[in-house]
């Protein structure tokens, strides 16, 4: 009988050579690949900002150039919603500490009602201009765009967006100014300065991840302690911002605002204001917060903070 010529396979050895190989090629090229991705990630976030500067001017072109606001009461301080849609003003000694809040605050803390809502302002865009639920989500956050609880609903169909932590990944300036925002000429209106953060990913807070605490940020702080006032959407290298001039840019550190302003917080760093004749004074606010109203003219406080905290 003719015996078949016998075919020489891999060894063991070679196997797991090329095994090796495939992983270490691996190894190598999948950080490039993330960062690639990340890239194209910014680049989409950018673009979003973009569209909802143009959105905000549009509206701003239809209401006598104010930005996007709802419902306003100017107590001092205002109170402010937190990204789950309740009120949250944590020093206002009326809601006595509740999370959630009781139910006779209702029809003041559901996402679609209540009072200085600021999420609020940002859906109402979505009523009054071109513009998609998509935009208002940064592709590297994981949100998800609003379908305004399925079937045939519209946006029309309700006042705010239904779970802003999951359909909103954007922050916006409070437009709600306490009587001392107020008397320093605080202003969410077209011709503000250019260089003020009108949005921008969105505010990380202080303990929503493991290195949040955007109070914590200084003009003097290392790296490691500026990542802790990144937004989270982009693994706290930095956010987008959106500022007044409609131009849109990757800061990596969340000091960005006018005069150097931390954008995500109320106060806290010293600035100099201009006076009627001309003239610089002095202004410091040492009490850097969170959830409040803007210091003064030059002070953005984007908000919702991922956690309200």
């Amino acid at each position: 009988m003719k015996r078949l010529p016998r075919t020489k396979g891999f060894t063991l050895v070679e196997l797991l050579v090329v095994i090796g190989i495939i992983a270490l090629l691996i190894s190598i090229l999948l950080p490039s690949l993330n960062k690639a991705r990340e890239t194209a990630n910014r680049v989409k976030c950018a673009s979003n900002l973009r569209q909802i500067g143009q959105a905000i001017l549009l509206y701003a072109n239809d209401n006598h150039g104010i930005y996007p606001r709802t419902y306003y009461s100017a107590s001092n301080p205002p109170l402010v919603p937190n990204v789950m849609g309740w009120q949250s003003e944590l020093t206002d000694p009326a809601w006595n500490g509740y999370a959630p809040p009781p139910s006779w605050c209702s029809g003041y803390g559901t996402a679609g009602s209540g009072i200085n809502n600021v999420p609020q302002c940002l859906y109402l865009l979505l009523n009054t201009t071109d513009i998609t639920a998509a935009v208002f989500t940064c592709p590297s956050s994981g949100a998800a765009p609003d379908n305004y609880g399925g079937g045939s609903n519209t946006s029309a169909s309700q006042s705010n967006f239904s779970v802003i932590q999951t359909n909103l990944s954007y922050s916006y300036a409070n437009p709600y100014p306490d009587l001392t925002a107020s008397g320093s000429g605080f202003r969410l209106t077209q011709g503000i300065d250019p260089t003020f953060a009108v949005a921008a990913d969105i505010n990380p807070g202080t303990m929503g991840g493991v290195n949040d605490n955007v109070l914590a940020v200084t003009t003097t702080s290392a790296a490691s302690g500026v990542q802790q006032g990144n937004s989270d959407n982009h693994s706290k290298v930095g956010q987008n911002v959106l500022f007044a001039d409609g131009h849109v840019e990757f800061d990596n550190t969340c000091l960005c605002g006018e005069n150097g302003d931390n954008i995500y917080t109320r106060g806290g760093l010293p600035h100099t204001i201009l006076n009627p004749d001309g003239s610089t004074s002095p202004l410091v606010d040492a009490n850097q917060t969170l959830i409040e109203s803007p210091f003064d003219s030059t002070d953005s406080v984007l908000l919702p903070a991922k956690d309200n905290q």
